[in-house]
């Protein structure tokens, strides 16, 4: 049987997904200085991290069961 490939279920074949640290938004606020933020230091302050399930692939294979 010959396999193909399948849009990643989780980022839908855009091969980013939003920050899971930050939500997404790039900045992390401290329990010390609540009002003040930083970049998030898991993106790098862009809210975005390569899919996690087809690893920046936008595609999986199919797996025959």
């Amino acid at each position: 049987m010959q396999g193909g490939m399948v849009e990643c279920p989780l980022c839908k074949g855009l091969k980013k997904i939003g920050c899971p640290t930050c939500g997404g938004s790039g900045l992390m606020r401290t329990e010390t200085e609540p009002r003040s933020a930083r970049g998030c230091s898991h993106c790098g302050g862009l809210g975005l991290c390569t899919c996690t399930v087809c690893f920046g692939e936008g595609v999986m294979p199919i797996v025959p069961f």
